[in-house]
């Protein structure tokens, strides 16, 4: 009757554990299936007031090659990465290549482009005359220069040569993502961070993290997870402003890295 009874119990752990796999698998493929990552949020809303600032989210197989490359000069200027080992072409490559996984979630950061100046006044407009423009006679239509063409409508093509860049603003930073399953609980890896030097220590940083915990939230992991180099001054600032503690996966054998753990706040 022991064994038995020792059976069934290790029936049902399996059977429970089979069900825990199916359900974080299923809140996965939900998250990375999710087309406008940044619905439903609500620290996101107020960026633009405090660091004139927006998020794009965007899948990682989708990025243009113009905003690959935008986020690998960013990294290139790391001050931690140039302490450790370098930028390296095959370290460029395999960051090239994680940024445009199908499984990655990229939020780019970018300036608020600046609005269109108005038109130069002419000298009698400035000094408050009012110029009427007389339309031009159709007989005067043959001693005029020839019209430019008219611009050509912006195409997603168009924009593959940074013509996206220039409209919806420079990229000053972005936060690479990956939801994923690590001991047997899903979490949200927080893969990269990286501003650019003149929005450092603005607050930007810090405001990012809280929205991968808005959207850890939104798809119900059950916590972040990220690796850091011990010697990244940036250990302070997810520890100390961010909270997040040593995970308990972190192999003390690992000398350089150490992995960083949150729990998904209330």
């Amino acid at each position: 009757r022991g064994a038995g009874g020792g059976g069934s119990r290790k029936k049902l752990a399996k059977t429970e554990r089979q069900q825990r796999d199916a359900t974080n698998k299923a809140l996965i493929a939900k998250a990375n299936a999710d087309t406008d990552l940044l619905a439903g949020t609500e620290v996101v809303r107020d960026i633009g007031e405090k660091f004139d600032v927006h998020f794009e989210a965007v899948a990682g197989a989708q990025l243009q090659a113009s905003e690959v490359e935008a986020c690998l000069s960013l990294l290139s200027a790391s001050p931690a990465l140039a302490e450790a080992a370098g930028w390296k072409q095959e370290e460029a490559e395999r960051r090239r290549s994680a940024l445009a996984a199908p499984d990655t979630h990229v939020l780019l950061l970018r300036k608020r482009p600046l609005p269109d100046e108005p038109p130069a006044l002419s000298d009698a407009e400035a000094e408050g005359w009012v110029v009427i423009h007389h339309p031009v006679e159709p007989k005067d239509l043959g001693r005029l220069a020839p019209l430019a063409p008219p611009p050509q409508p912006f195409t997603q093509a168009a924009g593959l040569g940074g013509g996206r860049e220039a409209a919806r603003g420079e990229i000053v930073g972005f936060l690479q993502l990956r939801f994923c399953i690590q001991s047997d609980r899903p979490v949200l890896h927080l893969q990269e961070l990286e501003l650019a030097e003149p929005v450092r220590a603005s607050g930007l940083g810090e405001h990012a993290m809280q929205t991968a915990e808005e959207l850890a939230r939104k798809h119900c992991m059950s916590g972040l997870v990220l690796t850091c180099l011990k010697s990244n001054p940036a250990l302070s600032f997810y520890c100390d402003k961010c909270r997040y503690s040593v995970d308990e996966t972190s192999r003390s054998a690992a000398k350089e890295y150490v992995t960083l753990s949150k729990g998904v706040p209330a």
